[in-house]
């Protein structure tokens, strides 16, 4: 089985809300296949939850979403990607985004701003 995730910034969780037929789709994929992941990182859950009061309880109700805290060295990594100007309803997603130990090639960010990631270093989908 081959392990592929991807990761809803704050504009596709907000779309997901909306009922986007593809992204959708991507959900009930994940719930049906243990080999696909959507992790959901919780600064984009809560700027996502700013614009849509009661997505936060539909996220948290989809077991095939995980939501991803904002942990010591990812923190260290947002910190930094701020720095650089990028906004922070953007850095957790661009954080996990990046290559690591355990998604060597990164995770792909579905997001409704692919230019707002240039520089990032992160692979974006359009959900638009």
């Amino acid at each position: 089985m081959t392990e592929a995730a991807v990761i809803p910034d704050h504009t596709a969780l907000v779309a997901l809300g909306a009922g986007n037929p593809a992204l959708s789709g991507l959900v009930v994929t994940a719930h049906r296949d243990a080999g696909r992941h959507v992790h959901v990182p919780a600064l984009c859950l809560a700027a996502a939850t700013s614009a849509r009061p009661a997505l936060g309880e539909h996220i948290g109700a989809l077991p095939a979403l995980e939501v991803v805290e904002l942990g010591y060295a990812t923190a260290l990594l947002v910190g930094r990607l701020l720095r650089q100007g990028v906004d922070w309803q953007l850095a957790h997603a661009a954080a996990l985004g990046r290559p690591d130990a355990e998604w060597p090639t990164g995770r792909p960010v579905l997001t409704e701003l692919p230019k707002a990631y240039a520089g990032t270093g992160v692979v974006t989908i359009s959900v638009n």
